[in-house]
């Protein structure tokens, strides 16, 4: 894993105030903190885009992550995902008011000094935000967003034309990767200069791009996305994951939020939903390998007493809704309810909407490990955690990593017909994920880790799964699982794979409530309310590419 923290926590030094920002209006078009065109210093603003990227995807992937269940989410999705949710007003004013403005500001000027590195790195993750902004929300702000004075009241435009704008950025990147530039960045938080990972990375977002286009535009996405794997620049191994790295700095803080928020907290605010644990530890009847790197946890058994489960686990008794599906749709184990209590060893979590008061179970829940937030490793510890255990938030955000791509790859052969062999691309993306998450840290003090015979187990039973299925439908289920894992970290993707391919087939049903599933989220009140070209939309509009049925997701 590349460190750049020496340089990052410099620059964070340097950059406070923008952090310090509070953004109060959602369609402001100038950033009071960004310098002038006149004295602006390319550098500087290259870093502070990244930086304010990182953040962007830190919103999104948590609202994703709660949608799809790789993360808790309370109550019902019209209460979680209302006009007011921070993380989704946040994301869109870190695009709105940060990331893209600055980036609209210093193409042109890095242009014009031949800086075409610098101007390639802000087209990709420009096309990267739009292709966000149009999968969770739709119709978007994008030919009058950043208009300044000219367009104060901003109108969207059809998410088909946000992404055609996406991929002209992307093609337009490699043109400039392609160029002899004067300068190289100073810094550059994801690949440290490295061009040949930007290229990958920039026709692995192609890609992406097509694939999600493979309900609406068939035959443009089965020919491009063979045309992208033929050509053999794309993200194939670990070195080119794009990941935003977290460090260990208290001072200015660089620790990972999530570390921030559960660790420096000393007790976990959070819950780690029992499907996640059932898919890793219940499942399929053997422990994944990830599962240790993924969850710690801080007991190892359940209450057996009644007055205490009545307090701090209270749906220990309660039968199990009608609604909730009796047996797992893969391996006939009936999924999680209430609690993990066939494991009985400590996996405490909560179910997915599950909106019953809060107990006093704070010093119990099972919460983060080592990847992707930096915590502890579970070593049958059975500890509270506390600030400063395991790898003290030098944790990442896995944006697009190499098991992703084959699991997308995995994807496109079973419904495109590329020229992959779908199971070689499912075994590739179990494997490439198992080492990306047990090479997180170094395991050889502790006691309890898994050894070869364990990943060869897992990814045995993996591809029998597969080979069992009789249809592409049910291929996908299995490839839809495993890349689901794969994803802890990352919602943003997991959003889009399951309004994609309805996998995970499985997934724990909302518990307390009927709303439906946020097929696209609401758009800030913030803005609305401010902008009288913006109206508010339903969270069952669909976005141009998702063509699946209304009731496609639960």
């Amino acid at each position: 894993m590349k460190n750049y923290s020496n340089k990052l926590f410099s620059f964070m030094l340097l950059f406070g105030l923008l952090w310090s920002c509070e953004v109060t209006d959602l369609d402001l078009v100038t950033d009071p903190n960004a310098p002038s065109p006149d004295n602006l210093d390319v550098d500087f603003t290259l870093n502070s885009i990244q930086l304010n990227f990182g953040a962007f995807f830190s919103e999104a992937t948590e609202a994703g992550g709660e949608a799809v269940r790789l993360e808790y989410m309370f109550d019902e999705y019209d209460v979680n995902f209302n006009n007011t949710n921070g993380n989704i007003t946040t994301m869109w004013s870190n695009a709105y008011a940060e990331v893209l403005p600055d980036i609209q500001t210093l193409i042109p000027i890095a242009e014009s000094s031949d800086l075409y590195i610098h101007a390639g790195i802000a087209k990709v993750i420009r096309a990267y935000t739009l292709m966000t902004l149009v999968d969770f929300f739709g119709d978007v702000p994008y030919t009058e967003a950043l208009l300044g004075n000219e367009n104060s009241f901003p109108t969207v435009d059809s998410g088909q034309l946000v992404y055609d704008g996406a991929l002209a950025d992307l093609n337009a990147a490699l043109a400039d990767f392609a160029k002899d530039s004067s300068a190289e960045p100073d810094l550059d938080l994801y690949y440290d200069g490295d061009i040949d990972s930007w290229i990958n990375l920039t026709n692995t977002l192609k890609l992406k791009y097509y694939l999600n286009l493979r309900l609406s535009n068939q035959a443009a996405a089965a020919s491009n996305i063979a045309a992208l794997i033929n050509g053999g620049d794309i993200i194939t191994g670990p070195e080119d994951d794009f990941k935003f790295t977290y460090g260990t700095a208290q001072s200015p803080l660089s620790k990972h939020p999530y570390y921030i928020e559960e660790y420096q907290a000393a007790s976990p605010g959070e819950y780690i939903t029992n499907y996640m644990m059932w898919a890793l530890g219940v499942e399929k009847g053997l422990d994944d390998p990830r599962l240790r790197f993924y969850v710690y946890r801080q007991v190892d058994e359940f209450p057996s007493d009644e007055a205490t489960l009545n307090n701090e686990i209270d749906c220990w008794n309660d039968p199990r809704p009608t609604t909730y599906p009796p047996v797992d749709a893969i391996s006939a184990v009936p999924l999680a309810f209430c609690s993990l209590f066939d494991r009985g060893d400590g996996y405490w979590g909560r179910n997915h909407s599950n909106a019953d008061g809060i107990p006093p179970d704070n010093q119990k829940r099972a919460t983060f490990g080592p990847y992707p937030i930096g915590g502890r490793y579970d070593d049958n510890d059975a500890e509270a955690i506390d600030d400063g255990d395991g790898l003290d938030g030098a944790g990442i955000w896995p944006i697009m990593m190499d098991s992703f791509v084959y699991f997308m790859r995995a994807e496109a052969a079973l419904y495109l017909g590329t020229s992959d062999d779908p199971r070689a691309m499912l075994e590739e993306g179990v494997r490439a994920s198992i080492a990306t998450v047990t090479g997180f840290l170094n395991t050889d003090s502790f006691t309890n880790v898994p050894d070869d015979a364990d990943i060869e187990a897992y990814v045995t039973f993996v591809l029998g799964l597969y080979d069992a299925a009789g249809s592409a439908d049910e291929r996908m289920a299995v490839v839809g699982k495993e890349y689901w894992i794969a994803l802890f970290g990352n919602g943003v993707e997991g959003y889009n794979l399951l309004k994609r391919s309805g996998t995970p087939i499985n997934l724990s049903p909302t518990l307390l409530g009927t709303s439906p599933f946020p097929r696209t989220f609401l758009y800030p009140s913030t803005s609305v309310d401010r902008n009288f070209n913006i109206s508010q939309k339903s969270l069952t509009d669909q976005t141009f590419w998702d063509t699946n049925s209304p009731g496609f997701i639960y």
